[in-house]
Protein backbone atom coordinates (compact mmCIF):
# COMPACT_ATOMS: atom_id res chain seq x y z
CA UNK A 1 0.00 0.00 0.00
CA UNK A 2 3.04 2.32 0.02
CA UNK A 3 1.83 2.99 -3.75
CA UNK A 4 -1.12 5.28 -2.68
CA UNK A 5 -0.43 7.86 -1.28
CA UNK A 6 -0.88 8.76 2.33
CA UNK A 7 -3.07 11.67 1.47
CA UNK A 8 -5.88 9.64 -0.53
CA UNK A 9 -5.89 6.84 2.60
CA UNK A 10 -8.75 8.50 4.20
CA UNK A 11 -10.98 8.89 1.50
CA UNK A 12 -10.27 5.37 0.27
CA UNK A 13 -11.17 4.10 3.52
CA UNK A 14 -14.64 6.07 3.12
CA UNK A 15 -15.47 4.44 0.10
CA UNK A 16 -14.68 1.03 1.44
CA UNK A 17 -17.32 2.04 4.31
CA UNK A 18 -19.64 3.06 2.30
CA UNK A 19 -19.40 0.01 -0.05
CA UNK A 20 -19.39 -2.54 2.61
CA UNK A 21 -23.18 -0.61 4.36
CA UNK A 22 -24.60 -0.51 1.06
CA UNK A 23 -24.11 -4.54 0.92
CA UNK A 24 -24.31 -5.30 4.52
CA UNK A 25 -27.76 -3.22 4.48
CA UNK A 26 -29.56 -5.92 2.91
CA UNK A 27 -31.48 -6.35 6.09
CA UNK A 28 -33.44 -3.28 4.44
CA UNK A 29 -35.10 -5.48 1.64
CA UNK A 30 -36.64 -7.78 3.40
CA UNK A 31 -40.18 -5.77 3.81
CA UNK A 32 -39.96 -6.30 -0.24
CA UNK A 33 -38.86 -9.78 -0.23
CA UNK A 34 -41.78 -10.34 2.73
CA UNK A 35 -44.61 -11.10 0.26
CA UNK A 36 -42.29 -12.98 -1.70
CA UNK A 37 -41.07 -15.39 0.62
CA UNK A 38 -44.13 -15.69 2.67
CA UNK A 39 -46.24 -16.90 -0.66
CA UNK A 40 -43.02 -19.40 -1.51
CA UNK A 41 -43.41 -20.85 2.37
CA UNK A 42 -47.31 -20.94 1.73
CA UNK A 43 -46.39 -22.86 -1.58
CA UNK A 44 -44.16 -25.43 0.16
CA UNK A 45 -46.92 -26.08 2.72
CA UNK A 46 -46.11 -23.60 5.63
CA UNK A 47 -49.27 -22.06 7.06
CA UNK A 48 -47.25 -18.34 7.64
CA UNK A 49 -48.98 -14.88 7.37
CA UNK A 50 -46.99 -11.31 6.95
CA UNK A 51 -46.87 -11.06 10.57
CA UNK A 52 -44.52 -14.19 10.86
CA UNK A 53 -42.60 -13.51 7.92
CA UNK A 54 -41.65 -10.27 9.43
CA UNK A 55 -40.22 -12.41 12.75
CA UNK A 56 -37.15 -12.93 10.61
CA UNK A 57 -36.27 -9.29 10.69
CA UNK A 58 -37.04 -8.46 13.82
CA UNK A 59 -34.91 -12.10 14.86
CA UNK A 60 -32.38 -9.91 12.42
CA UNK A 61 -32.43 -6.74 14.39
CA UNK A 62 -32.29 -8.77 17.94
CA UNK A 63 -29.35 -10.55 17.59
CA UNK A 64 -27.49 -7.60 15.82
CA UNK A 65 -27.62 -5.58 19.13
CA UNK A 66 -26.53 -8.58 21.04
CA UNK A 67 -23.44 -9.38 19.16
CA UNK A 68 -22.61 -5.74 18.70
CA UNK A 69 -21.78 -6.00 22.19
CA UNK A 70 -19.54 -8.98 21.37
CA UNK A 71 -18.05 -7.34 18.65
CA UNK A 72 -15.68 -5.29 20.72
CA UNK A 73 -14.74 -7.71 22.46
CA UNK A 74 -13.66 -9.76 19.00
CA UNK A 75 -12.16 -6.40 17.06
CA UNK A 76 -9.72 -5.91 20.22
CA UNK A 77 -8.68 -9.76 20.12
CA UNK A 78 -8.73 -10.40 16.67
CA UNK A 79 -7.97 -7.12 14.66
CA UNK A 80 -10.02 -5.06 12.71
CA UNK A 81 -9.32 -6.51 9.16
CA UNK A 82 -9.58 -10.40 10.40
CA UNK A 83 -12.99 -9.53 11.80
CA UNK A 84 -14.58 -8.36 9.04
CA UNK A 85 -13.31 -10.61 6.25
CA UNK A 86 -14.64 -13.48 8.37
CA UNK A 87 -17.98 -12.29 8.84
CA UNK A 88 -18.16 -11.37 5.42
CA UNK A 89 -17.70 -14.82 4.66
CA UNK A 90 -20.18 -15.63 7.13
CA UNK A 91 -22.70 -13.68 6.04
CA UNK A 92 -22.62 -15.13 2.50
CA UNK A 93 -22.37 -18.53 4.11
CA UNK A 94 -25.83 -17.55 5.62
CA UNK A 95 -27.53 -16.41 2.38
CA UNK A 96 -26.00 -19.13 0.21
CA UNK A 97 -27.78 -20.97 2.76
CA UNK A 98 -30.65 -19.56 3.09
CA UNK A 99 -31.24 -20.44 -0.78
CA UNK A 100 -30.65 -23.89 -0.69
CA UNK A 101 -33.39 -24.36 2.54
CA UNK A 102 -35.94 -21.60 1.26
CA UNK A 103 -38.36 -24.08 1.95
CA UNK A 104 -38.28 -24.69 5.46
CA UNK A 105 -39.39 -21.17 7.75
CA UNK A 106 -36.98 -22.50 10.77
CA UNK A 107 -34.12 -23.11 8.75
CA UNK A 108 -34.78 -18.93 6.91
CA UNK A 109 -35.38 -17.83 10.78
CA UNK A 110 -31.70 -19.06 11.59
CA UNK A 111 -29.95 -18.25 8.62
CA UNK A 112 -31.39 -15.00 7.52
CA UNK A 113 -32.21 -14.09 10.96
CA UNK A 114 -29.34 -15.13 13.30
CA UNK A 115 -26.14 -16.29 11.20
CA UNK A 116 -26.38 -13.08 9.20
CA UNK A 117 -27.21 -11.08 11.82
CA UNK A 118 -23.75 -12.31 13.33
CA UNK A 119 -21.52 -11.05 11.29
CA UNK A 120 -23.21 -8.36 10.43
CA UNK A 121 -23.33 -7.12 14.48
CA UNK A 122 -19.83 -7.63 15.57
CA UNK A 123 -18.39 -5.98 12.54
CA UNK A 124 -21.12 -3.02 12.62
CA UNK A 125 -19.29 -0.19 13.87
CA UNK A 126 -16.16 -1.17 12.04
CA UNK A 127 -16.99 1.17 9.34
CA UNK A 128 -17.29 3.93 11.33
CA UNK A 129 -14.25 3.81 13.98
CA UNK A 130 -12.12 3.47 10.77
CA UNK A 131 -12.93 6.31 9.24
CA UNK A 132 -13.35 8.89 12.34
CA UNK A 133 -9.50 7.89 13.00
CA UNK A 134 -9.18 9.51 9.28
CA UNK A 135 -11.29 12.42 9.49
CA UNK A 136 -11.41 14.30 13.07
CA UNK A 137 -13.60 17.25 11.78
CA UNK A 138 -17.39 16.74 10.76
CA UNK A 139 -18.28 13.80 12.25
CA UNK A 140 -21.72 14.17 12.18
CA UNK A 141 -21.26 14.67 7.88
CA UNK A 142 -19.15 11.46 7.74
CA UNK A 143 -21.55 9.66 10.07
CA UNK A 144 -24.47 10.24 7.69
CA UNK A 145 -22.23 9.21 4.13
CA UNK A 146 -21.01 5.73 5.35
CA UNK A 147 -24.81 4.97 7.24
CA UNK A 148 -26.21 6.38 4.43
CA UNK A 149 -25.13 3.43 2.28
CA UNK A 150 -27.37 1.34 4.61
CA UNK A 151 -30.01 3.10 3.09
CA UNK A 152 -29.10 3.09 -0.77
CA UNK A 153 -28.86 -0.80 -0.30
CA UNK A 154 -32.84 -1.17 -0.96
CA UNK A 155 -32.09 0.46 -4.02
CA UNK A 156 -29.88 -2.16 -5.17
CA UNK A 157 -31.44 -4.95 -3.54
CA UNK A 158 -35.35 -4.30 -4.24
CA UNK A 159 -35.20 -3.73 -7.64
CA UNK A 160 -33.27 -6.89 -8.51
CA UNK A 161 -35.84 -9.09 -6.32
CA UNK A 162 -38.95 -7.63 -8.03
CA UNK A 163 -37.27 -8.01 -11.64
CA UNK A 164 -35.75 -11.46 -11.22
CA UNK A 165 -38.92 -12.85 -8.88
CA UNK A 166 -41.72 -10.97 -11.14
CA UNK A 167 -40.18 -10.10 -14.28
CA UNK A 168 -43.95 -10.38 -16.04
CA UNK A 169 -45.56 -8.44 -13.37
CA UNK A 170 -48.11 -10.96 -12.05
CA UNK A 171 -50.39 -9.61 -9.36
CA UNK A 172 -51.08 -11.35 -6.32
CA UNK A 173 -54.42 -12.77 -5.37
CA UNK A 174 -56.57 -11.81 -2.54
CA UNK A 175 -57.67 -14.43 0.42
CA UNK A 176 -58.83 -14.48 3.23
CA UNK A 177 -56.68 -15.01 6.20
CA UNK A 178 -58.20 -14.72 10.00
CA UNK A 179 -61.03 -12.36 9.46
CA UNK A 180 -59.18 -10.34 7.47
CA UNK A 181 -58.30 -10.30 3.41
CA UNK A 182 -54.57 -10.14 2.16
CA UNK A 183 -52.70 -10.49 -1.39
CA UNK A 184 -50.25 -13.33 -1.88
CA UNK A 185 -48.82 -14.70 -4.95
CA UNK A 186 -49.69 -18.33 -6.47
CA UNK A 187 -48.26 -18.13 -9.81
CA UNK A 188 -45.48 -21.07 -9.67
CA UNK A 189 -43.28 -19.54 -12.22
CA UNK A 190 -43.30 -16.71 -9.85
CA UNK A 191 -42.66 -18.84 -6.27
CA UNK A 192 -39.83 -20.98 -7.96
CA UNK A 193 -37.68 -17.69 -8.88
CA UNK A 194 -37.56 -16.95 -5.31
CA UNK A 195 -34.45 -19.28 -3.86
CA UNK A 196 -32.41 -18.24 -6.77
CA UNK A 197 -32.48 -14.74 -6.17
CA UNK A 198 -31.68 -15.66 -2.43
CA UNK A 199 -28.18 -17.38 -4.25
CA UNK A 200 -27.58 -14.54 -6.47
CA UNK A 201 -27.34 -11.74 -3.34
CA UNK A 202 -25.41 -14.19 -1.85
CA UNK A 203 -22.81 -13.66 -4.84
CA UNK A 204 -23.43 -9.89 -5.29
CA UNK A 205 -22.75 -9.77 -1.19
CA UNK A 206 -19.17 -11.95 -1.05
CA UNK A 207 -17.80 -9.48 -4.03
CA UNK A 208 -18.38 -6.40 -3.02
CA UNK A 209 -18.78 -6.65 1.01
CA UNK A 210 -15.47 -8.20 0.97
CA UNK A 211 -13.77 -5.81 -0.88
CA UNK A 212 -15.36 -2.74 0.78
CA UNK A 213 -13.95 -4.40 4.13
CA UNK A 214 -10.92 -4.59 3.09
CA UNK A 215 -10.61 -0.96 1.57
CA UNK A 216 -11.88 0.08 5.29
CA UNK A 217 -9.57 -1.26 7.19
CA UNK A 218 -6.86 0.26 5.13
CA UNK A 219 -4.05 1.86 7.62
CA UNK A 220 -1.41 5.00 6.76
CA UNK A 221 2.27 3.59 7.11
CA UNK A 222 3.83 6.33 8.56
CA UNK A 223 7.18 5.11 8.67
CA UNK A 224 7.42 4.07 4.87
CA UNK A 225 5.44 6.91 3.31
CA UNK A 226 7.40 9.45 1.24
CA UNK A 227 5.57 12.51 1.91
CA UNK A 228 5.48 12.42 5.76
CA UNK A 229 9.34 11.78 5.36
CA UNK A 230 9.66 15.06 3.49
CA UNK A 231 8.01 16.59 5.97
CA UNK A 232 9.39 15.28 9.38
CA UNK A 233 13.31 16.41 7.78
CA UNK A 234 11.78 19.73 6.91
CA UNK A 235 10.68 20.29 10.81
CA UNK A 236 13.62 19.13 12.33
CA UNK A 237 16.09 21.68 9.99
CA UNK A 238 13.42 24.30 11.19
CA UNK A 239 13.71 23.16 14.55
CA UNK A 240 17.47 23.28 14.51
CA UNK A 241 17.76 26.79 12.63
CA UNK A 242 15.14 27.97 15.33
CA UNK A 243 17.25 26.77 18.75
CA UNK A 244 20.59 28.11 17.12
CA UNK A 245 19.10 31.45 16.62
CA UNK A 246 17.78 31.51 20.24
CA UNK A 247 20.84 30.55 21.79
CA UNK A 248 22.45 33.40 20.06
CA UNK A 249 20.15 35.45 21.40
CA UNK A 250 20.09 34.53 24.84
CA UNK A 251 23.93 35.02 24.52
CA UNK A 252 23.47 38.42 23.59
CA UNK A 253 20.81 39.37 26.05
CA UNK A 254 23.19 38.04 29.09
CA UNK A 255 26.11 40.40 28.14
CA UNK A 256 23.53 43.66 28.39
CA UNK A 257 21.84 42.32 31.07
CA UNK A 258 25.52 41.93 33.04
CA UNK A 259 26.38 45.47 32.01
CA UNK A 260 23.33 47.06 32.94
CA UNK A 261 23.17 45.30 36.42
CA UNK A 262 27.06 46.73 37.09
CA UNK A 263 25.47 50.25 36.35
CA UNK A 264 22.53 50.16 38.42
CA UNK A 265 23.61 48.67 41.63
CA UNK A 266 25.22 51.94 42.67
CA UNK A 267 21.76 53.66 41.95
CA UNK A 268 19.79 51.44 43.93
CA UNK A 269 21.94 51.44 47.37
CA UNK A 270 21.42 55.41 47.13
CA UNK A 271 17.69 55.53 46.03
CA UNK A 272 16.60 52.61 49.19
CA UNK A 273 18.26 54.67 51.95
CA UNK A 274 15.79 57.88 51.08
CA UNK A 275 12.68 55.87 50.40
CA UNK A 276 13.49 53.56 53.96
CA UNK A 277 13.07 57.57 55.78
CA UNK A 278 10.14 58.52 53.73
CA UNK A 279 8.53 55.19 54.20
CA UNK A 280 8.58 55.46 57.91
CA UNK A 281 6.96 58.82 57.80
CA UNK A 282 4.23 57.83 55.76
CA UNK A 283 3.21 54.73 58.10
CA UNK A 284 3.15 57.09 60.92
CA UNK A 285 0.33 59.52 58.73
CA UNK A 286 -1.28 56.70 57.82
CA UNK A 287 -2.28 55.00 61.09
CA UNK A 288 -3.43 58.45 62.44
CA UNK A 289 -6.25 58.90 59.72
CA UNK A 290 -7.25 55.69 60.50
CA UNK A 291 -7.66 56.37 63.72
CA UNK A 292 -9.52 59.20 63.29
CA UNK A 293 -11.96 57.34 61.18
CA UNK A 294 -12.82 54.36 63.54
CA UNK A 295 -13.67 57.25 66.29
CA UNK A 296 -15.89 58.58 63.79
CA UNK A 297 -17.36 55.66 63.00
CA UNK A 298 -17.79 54.26 66.44
CA UNK A 299 -19.60 57.76 66.88
CA UNK A 300 -22.44 57.35 64.22
CA UNK A 301 -23.17 53.79 66.08
CA UNK A 302 -21.24 52.36 62.69
CA UNK A 303 -19.10 50.03 65.16
CA UNK A 304 -19.05 47.00 62.77
CA UNK A 305 -19.16 49.19 59.22
CA UNK A 306 -16.03 47.29 58.03
CA UNK A 307 -16.54 44.02 58.94
CA UNK A 308 -19.70 44.47 57.40
CA UNK A 309 -18.33 45.60 54.04
CA UNK A 310 -15.90 42.80 54.55
CA UNK A 311 -18.31 40.17 55.38
CA UNK A 312 -20.35 41.31 51.98
CA UNK A 313 -18.04 41.38 49.56
CA UNK A 314 -16.98 37.66 50.58
CA UNK A 315 -20.75 36.75 50.66
CA UNK A 316 -21.16 38.34 47.45
CA UNK A 317 -18.58 35.98 45.60
CA UNK A 318 -19.48 33.20 47.42
CA UNK A 319 -23.36 33.92 46.49
CA UNK A 320 -21.95 34.14 43.05
CA UNK A 321 -20.08 31.03 42.97
CA UNK A 322 -22.73 29.12 44.89
CA UNK A 323 -25.82 30.29 42.30
CA UNK A 324 -23.76 29.55 39.05
CA UNK A 325 -23.35 26.20 40.06
CA UNK A 326 -27.48 25.73 40.52
CA UNK A 327 -28.15 27.14 37.51
CA UNK A 328 -29.45 24.01 34.90
CA UNK A 329 -27.86 24.31 31.70
CA UNK A 330 -24.37 24.24 34.44
CA UNK A 331 -25.62 20.98 36.36
CA UNK A 332 -26.55 19.65 33.28
CA UNK A 333 -23.25 20.04 31.46
CA UNK A 334 -20.97 18.90 34.45
CA UNK A 335 -23.18 15.51 34.62
CA UNK A 336 -23.60 14.70 31.02
CA UNK A 337 -20.49 16.40 29.00
CA UNK A 338 -18.02 17.20 30.97
CA UNK A 339 -17.95 14.27 33.11
CA UNK A 340 -19.09 11.78 31.41
CA UNK A 341 -17.14 12.69 28.29
CA UNK A 342 -14.86 10.17 27.25
CA UNK A 343 -15.83 7.86 29.72
CA UNK A 344 -17.94 4.48 29.43
CA UNK A 345 -21.62 5.19 29.13
CA UNK A 346 -22.55 3.35 31.97
CA UNK A 347 -20.86 5.16 34.52
CA UNK A 348 -23.72 8.22 33.50
CA UNK A 349 -26.63 7.67 36.02
CA UNK A 350 -28.73 8.96 33.31
CA UNK A 351 -27.97 6.78 30.36
CA UNK A 352 -30.90 4.07 31.31
CA UNK A 353 -33.53 7.01 30.41
CA UNK A 354 -31.56 7.96 27.34
CA UNK A 355 -31.49 4.47 26.51
CA UNK A 356 -35.13 4.35 27.07
CA UNK A 357 -35.87 7.28 25.55
CA UNK A 358 -34.19 5.79 22.57
CA UNK A 359 -35.90 3.00 22.38
CA UNK A 360 -39.58 4.55 22.25
CA UNK A 361 -37.89 7.25 19.38
CA UNK A 362 -36.85 4.76 17.03
CA UNK A 363 -39.48 1.75 17.31
CA UNK A 364 -41.89 3.20 14.49
CA UNK A 365 -38.72 2.06 12.20
CA UNK A 366 -39.11 -1.37 11.98
CA UNK A 367 -43.18 -1.35 11.46
CA UNK A 368 -42.27 1.22 8.43
CA UNK A 369 -39.55 -1.02 7.15
CA UNK A 370 -41.43 -4.36 7.05
CA UNK A 371 -44.91 -3.24 6.55
CA UNK A 372 -44.20 -0.15 3.47
CA UNK A 373 -44.57 -2.02 0.71
CA UNK A 374 -47.70 -4.62 2.03
CA UNK A 375 -49.59 -1.33 2.51
CA UNK A 376 -49.11 -0.23 -0.62
CA UNK A 377 -50.24 -3.53 -2.26
CA UNK A 378 -53.28 -3.86 -0.19
CA UNK A 379 -54.44 -0.62 -0.06
CA UNK A 380 -53.59 1.34 -3.42
CA UNK A 381 -53.79 -1.38 -5.55
CA UNK A 382 -51.22 -0.61 -7.51
CA UNK A 383 -48.87 -3.17 -9.41
CA UNK A 384 -46.01 -4.64 -7.99
CA UNK A 385 -43.30 -3.48 -10.34
CA UNK A 386 -44.19 0.38 -9.67
CA UNK A 387 -44.68 -0.01 -6.24
CA UNK A 388 -41.07 -1.53 -5.95
CA UNK A 389 -39.56 0.53 -8.25
CA UNK A 390 -40.68 3.70 -7.17
CA UNK A 391 -40.64 2.63 -3.58
CA UNK A 392 -37.13 1.69 -3.38
CA UNK A 393 -36.44 4.37 -5.14
CA UNK A 394 -37.48 7.35 -3.42
CA UNK A 395 -37.54 5.83 -0.12
CA UNK A 396 -33.44 5.27 -0.47
CA UNK A 397 -33.18 8.59 -1.93
CA UNK A 398 -34.88 10.07 0.67
CA UNK A 399 -33.29 7.88 3.47
CA UNK A 400 -30.07 8.96 2.14
CA UNK A 401 -30.54 12.73 2.24
CA UNK A 402 -32.27 12.33 6.07
CA UNK A 403 -28.81 10.47 6.91
CA UNK A 404 -26.68 13.30 5.38
CA UNK A 405 -28.95 16.10 5.88
CA UNK A 406 -29.89 15.60 9.68
CA UNK A 407 -25.91 15.11 10.15
CA UNK A 408 -25.53 18.22 8.46
CA UNK A 409 -28.11 19.42 11.38
CA UNK A 410 -26.58 17.92 14.27
CA UNK A 411 -23.32 19.18 13.62
CA UNK A 412 -24.72 22.93 12.85
CA UNK A 413 -27.72 22.91 15.88
CA UNK A 414 -28.06 22.01 19.12
CA UNK A 415 -28.79 18.11 19.90
CA UNK A 416 -32.29 18.69 21.99
CA UNK A 417 -33.54 21.10 18.99
CA UNK A 418 -32.75 18.53 15.80
CA UNK A 419 -34.60 15.86 18.01
CA UNK A 420 -37.60 18.05 18.32
CA UNK A 421 -38.41 18.75 14.61
CA UNK A 422 -37.46 15.50 13.84
CA UNK A 423 -39.69 13.85 16.39
CA UNK A 424 -42.45 16.26 14.49
CA UNK A 425 -41.77 14.88 10.77
CA UNK A 426 -42.44 11.29 12.81
CA UNK A 427 -45.54 12.54 14.58
CA UNK A 428 -47.38 13.89 11.24
CA UNK A 429 -46.31 10.88 8.90
CA UNK A 430 -47.75 8.33 12.01
CA UNK A 431 -51.48 10.59 11.99
CA UNK A 432 -51.42 11.37 8.14
CA UNK A 433 -50.59 7.77 6.39
CA UNK A 434 -54.05 5.76 7.68
CA UNK A 435 -55.65 8.61 6.22
CA UNK A 436 -54.20 9.38 3.05
CA UNK A 437 -52.42 5.20 2.22
CA UNK A 438 -55.74 4.98 -0.50
CA UNK A 439 -54.23 7.58 -2.60
CA UNK A 440 -51.27 6.69 -4.49
CA UNK A 441 -49.14 9.57 -5.07
CA UNK A 442 -49.76 10.92 -1.24
CA UNK A 443 -48.88 7.75 -0.23
CA UNK A 444 -45.27 7.83 -2.05
CA UNK A 445 -44.74 10.91 -0.42
CA UNK A 446 -45.70 10.11 3.17
CA UNK A 447 -43.15 7.23 2.70
CA UNK A 448 -40.39 9.67 1.08
CA UNK A 449 -40.74 11.69 4.21
CA UNK A 450 -40.73 8.34 6.32
CA UNK A 451 -37.61 7.08 5.31
CA UNK A 452 -35.69 10.86 5.59
CA UNK A 453 -37.39 10.54 9.32
CA UNK A 454 -35.68 7.10 9.80
CA UNK A 455 -32.08 8.49 7.96
CA UNK A 456 -32.31 10.91 10.99
CA UNK A 457 -33.12 8.43 13.77
CA UNK A 458 -30.74 6.33 12.71
CA UNK A 459 -27.96 9.13 13.09
CA UNK A 460 -28.77 9.92 15.96
CA UNK A 461 -27.45 7.73 17.96
CA UNK A 462 -23.87 7.51 17.21
CA UNK A 463 -24.25 10.95 17.23
CA UNK A 464 -25.20 11.30 20.80
CA UNK A 465 -22.69 8.71 20.95
CA UNK A 466 -19.95 10.87 20.07
CA UNK A 467 -21.16 14.47 21.47
CA UNK A 468 -22.44 12.84 25.08
CA UNK A 469 -19.46 10.27 25.61
CA UNK A 470 -16.81 11.20 23.12
CA UNK A 471 -14.28 8.90 21.39
CA UNK A 472 -12.43 7.67 23.48
CA UNK A 473 -14.99 4.14 23.98
CA UNK A 474 -16.89 4.71 20.70
CA UNK A 475 -17.58 1.30 20.01
CA UNK A 476 -18.32 -0.15 23.41
CA UNK A 477 -21.01 2.88 23.75
CA UNK A 478 -22.28 3.05 20.47
CA UNK A 479 -22.81 -0.82 20.98
CA UNK A 480 -24.64 -0.52 24.20
CA UNK A 481 -26.76 2.34 23.04
CA UNK A 482 -27.73 0.20 19.59
CA UNK A 483 -28.99 -2.67 22.16
CA UNK A 484 -32.26 0.22 21.63
CA UNK A 485 -32.63 -1.45 18.70
CA UNK A 486 -33.76 -4.87 20.33
CA UNK A 487 -35.88 -3.33 22.24
CA UNK A 488 -37.38 -1.22 20.23
CA UNK A 489 -37.98 -4.36 18.04
CA UNK A 490 -39.62 -6.14 21.00
CA UNK A 491 -42.05 -2.72 21.40
CA UNK A 492 -42.95 -2.53 17.97
CA UNK A 493 -43.72 -6.16 17.87
CA UNK A 494 -45.85 -6.46 20.58
CA UNK A 495 -48.08 -3.45 19.20
CA UNK A 496 -48.29 -5.30 16.01
CA UNK A 497 -49.21 -8.65 17.17
CA UNK A 498 -51.67 -6.94 19.65
CA UNK A 499 -54.04 -5.05 16.75
CA UNK A 500 -52.84 -6.74 14.02
CA UNK A 501 -55.95 -8.52 14.11
CA UNK A 502 -58.07 -5.70 15.59
CA UNK A 503 -57.33 -2.75 13.48
CA UNK A 504 -56.19 -2.73 9.38
CA UNK A 505 -52.62 -2.56 9.12
CA UNK A 506 -52.51 1.05 8.17
CA UNK A 507 -54.25 2.04 11.11
CA UNK A 508 -51.26 0.67 13.40
CA UNK A 509 -49.24 3.92 12.81
CA UNK A 510 -51.30 6.07 15.44
CA UNK A 511 -50.07 4.03 18.13
CA UNK A 512 -46.26 4.47 17.14
CA UNK A 513 -47.59 8.52 16.34
CA UNK A 514 -48.29 8.31 20.06
CA UNK A 515 -45.20 6.74 21.22
CA UNK A 516 -43.03 8.92 19.32
CA UNK A 517 -45.02 12.16 20.72
CA UNK A 518 -43.75 10.85 24.42
CA UNK A 519 -40.13 9.76 23.47
CA UNK A 520 -39.35 13.25 21.57
CA UNK A 521 -39.88 15.23 24.92
CA UNK A 522 -38.02 12.93 26.90
CA UNK A 523 -35.27 12.73 24.37
CA UNK A 524 -34.86 17.27 24.09
CA UNK A 525 -34.99 17.24 27.90
CA UNK A 526 -32.21 14.10 28.34
CA UNK A 527 -30.31 15.81 25.91
CA UNK A 528 -30.03 19.02 26.17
Amino acid sequence: MNIIPSTAVPYIVLFGAFLYNLNIGIINSYGNLNIYLTSYLRYKGNDVTYRDVAFIYELTIITLGIFMLVGNIVQKRFGERITIMACSLMTFLAFYLSSVYAHSYILLCIFMGFCYAVGYGICFTIPLSCAYKHFKNNRGFISGIIISAISLSPFLYCPLQTMLINKNNVSPVQKKINNSFEYYFDDKDVLNRVPNVLFLQSIIFLIFATMGGFLATMEVKIENDPEIKKQKKNLLSEEKNSNTNNVDKNMVDLEKNEEGFVATDKHKYNTNIDSNNIDIKNDNSRSAKTMKKKKKRKFGFGFMNDDKNNNDDDSKQIGNSFFSKLKLDGIFADNHIGKYYNKKCTEDKFFFLLWISVVLFNCYINFVIMYWKIIGINYTHVEDKLITLNGSFINSLSNIAGRILWGLIYDKFKTNYTIFILGICIIFCCFVLPIISHVYIYYVLVCALFYFCIGGSLVTIPVITLKKYGEAHFSLNMSVLYTSRIANTFVCSIIVASFYKMLQLRYLSYAFGVISCISTLLMCILTK
